[in-house]
């Protein structure tokens, strides 16, 4: 009897012993003994799948141990929960895209003759993340981009003039003041782009390249990892909710700018919500502080509707875009990234006010306050 005893101990031990080995050396293509079995090392998740006659540990997913904080559900607990505001947004944002389908049909790219090329090269990607991020909405269907340097400024009007008839370019030409082209350079160089788009349909994005570096703090984010044409993309995409449709109102600055800029790093993130918090820290680094100018003074009369109407000297133009995206952070954590392009078509057709209260069910009177007690706070802790 104790022989059996010992005997069954052994085999246990054997079997503990076989299976701590196969956990502690899983490695994506080598053998394993049972499947099923799983495995985590280094961060990831292993697990033993049979591969014709074989059983091998998998490629392995990702696994995080990070506990994300509380996401807010309304303007009611958004104060409250205003640290899980960034994972909100990022994390609607990501599942949109892994559940959307790109809706661009016609893609064109010209290239100045005497323009070196941006370092990223397949805006093709960029476009269709933004159209996956929204595809319930209506996308341009034929979009065409033109980069060009300082030098090749004539040659990009030429082209646009190849493009369009004489009255859509001297109409387009006369909206930017006579500017269509060169409004995307200085003197000495060029430093970004715009997007306009025809009663025809065609989505332009004009993109200005410069000839080094501009010293602008996102250039590796911008003109390195896609945003610039994220960000022009999604001005295309506003600019189609209201196509052939009566206009009351163009909408506020930080709902245009905003919804770009905070689109242009959601979209091309959205594998990564370090990578994302790593670009808004970035783009939001001359707001932060205990002596930040973000006070609760500035915001009431930043978010006064009359007052940004105005686009006052008094505040800075540049927080149209970093400052706007993270108000518009906050409505997106709220409904989920549909909401840029639903504010902005229902500003523009209704006015601002209306259109808020329509979304959100609290009037902008009430959720001002809210929203601005929240900037602050998360302006002045770093967050």
């Amino acid at each position: 009897m104790k022989k059996a005893l010992g005997f069954a101990f052994i085999a246990a031990i054997l079997s503990t012993s076989s299976t701590i080995t196969a956990f502690a050396t899983a490695k994506a293509g080598t053998a394993c003994s049972k499947a099923g079995l799983t495995s985590i090392v280094s961060g990831k998740k292993y697990t033993c799948s049979k591969l014709g006659n074989k059983l091998i540990w998998d490629k392995g997913i990702e696994v995080s141990s990070k506990v994300f904080p509380a996401t807010p559900t309304s303007f009611a607990n958004l104060y409250q929960n205003r640290s899980g505001i960034a994972y909100a947004a990022w994390k609607s944002t990501a599942d949109s895209i892994a559940q959307g389908k790109s809706n661009i049909v016609e893609l064109k790219i010209y290239i100045g003759p005497n323009t070196i090329p941006p370092k990223y090269k397949t805006p093709e990607i960029a476009l269709s993340l933004v159209s996956r991020a929204f595809s319930k909405y209506k996308t341009p269907e034929n979009v065409q981009i033109i980069q060009y340097s300082l030098r090749d400024i004539k040659w990009a009007e030429n082209k646009l003039k190849s493009i369009l008839d004489e009255n859509m370019y001297n109409e387009l030409n006369r909206n930017e003041n006579g500017h269509l082209v060169d409004s995307n350079c200085t003197k000495t160089d060029c430093f970004g782009a715009k997007q306009v788009s025809t009663n025809s349909g065609i989505a332009f994005i004009l993109q200005g390249v410069p000839l080094g570096n501009n010293n602008d703090p996102l250039r590796i984010a911008r003109w390195e990892l896609g945003q610039l044409e994220a960000h022009e993309f999604m001005h295309a995409m506003q600019r189609a909710t209201i196509t052939g449709q009566q206009t009351k109102e163009w909408p506020n600055r930080w709902i245009i700018e905003g919804s770009a800029e905070l689109a242009q790093n959601l979209v091309m993130s959205y594998k990564s919500y370090e990578e994302y918090l790593k670009w808004r820290k970035l783009d939001s680094k001359d707001l932060y502080g205990i002596n930040t100018r973000i006070t609760k003074a500035f915001m009431t009369n930043y978010l006064d509707i009359n007052y940004i109407e105005d686009c006052s000297d008094s505040y800075n133009p540049c927080y149209q875009y970093n400052l706007g995206s993270r108000i518009i952070e906050i409505l997106v954590a709220l409904k989920g990234p549909g909401v840029m392009l639903d504010l902005f078509k229902e500003s523009a057709l209704q006015g601002f006010g209306p259109a808020f209260e329509s979304i959100f069910n609290i009037s902008w009177s009430e959720a001002a306050p809210i929203i601005n007690r929240t900037i602050v706070e998360l302006f002045q802790s770093g967050e």
